[in-house]
């Protein structure tokens, strides 16, 4: 049977928006650098032509990460991380997180052209 909180919770569930059940992330791994200051130049300026491309709010750096805010389609933020060791002993990578709070679709559209734009950099 079941109780009156448990049925009010499916009730609120059903009642939002597709939109709001559509938020979450993408983490694409991608891949080797040869090194941590080679990935920031490269990622700034993967985001750099994203925004000048389709559109974003900013992009902006820090240490090892760097961030496109609110970019189109549908208003995703990204951040591509750079992380290695001064020590050799781990490699330098890049990963791709992008967060989107409305469609899968533009998450998944916003990955695919960082992802090509990383690739022909």
């Amino acid at each position: 049977m079941m109780s009156w909180l448990n049925a009010l919770g499916l009730s609120a569930a059903l009642a939002l928006p597709s939109a709001l059940l559509a938020e979450g992330y993408s983490v694409v791994d991608l891949g080797v650098t040869s090194s941590e200051s080679d990935c920031m130049a490269q990622a700034e300026s993967v985001l750099e032509r994203y925004k000048d491309t389709l559109g974003a709010s900013s992009v902006s750096s820090g240490t090892w990460v760097v961030y496109g805010w609110d970019m189109e389609p549908g208003d995703q933020d990204v951040v591509i991380t750079c992380v290695g060791s001064t020590s050799g002993e781990v490699e330098n990578r890049a990963v791709l997180v992008i967060h989107g709070a409305k469609s899968e679709t533009e998450r998944f559209t916003t990955r695919d052209v960082l992802k090509g734009y990383w690739q022909a950099y």
